[in-house]
């Protein structure tokens, strides 16, 4: 996973909410997809780790260790880009 060039982020987006939601039907409802479209890009996520990084249970999918771990990078990563993307547009009239 060492080159980000070929890694879709929305699928980072999805991990987070998994991570948070530790369901995939929650998940889904959440970020405003259907089931399938998640339940498929936690394959493609599995295949990215290489880790089935969720272990079904009765009361959801709790994390394995490799899908805690990047928990904490993740939620920084995605706050970086919230705040790069939501940057006040540069308005000359009101720069001091």
């Amino acid at each position: 996973m060492a080159d980000m060039r070929g890694i879709d982020l929305n699928l980072l987006i999805v991990l987070d909410a998994l991570l948070d939601e530790r369901s995939v039907t929650r998940a889904a409802a959440r970020l405003g997809y259907t089931q399938p479209t998640i339940s498929g890009m936690l394959v493609r996520l599995r295949d990215l780790f290489g880790d089935p990084l969720f272990v079904r249970t009765q009361r959801g999918g709790p994390a394995d260790a490799t899908g805690r771990s990047p928990a904490s990078p993740l939620k920084q990563f995605l706050a970086d880009g919230r705040r790069l993307i939501g940057q006040d547009v540069f308005d000359p009239a009101t720069a001091e």
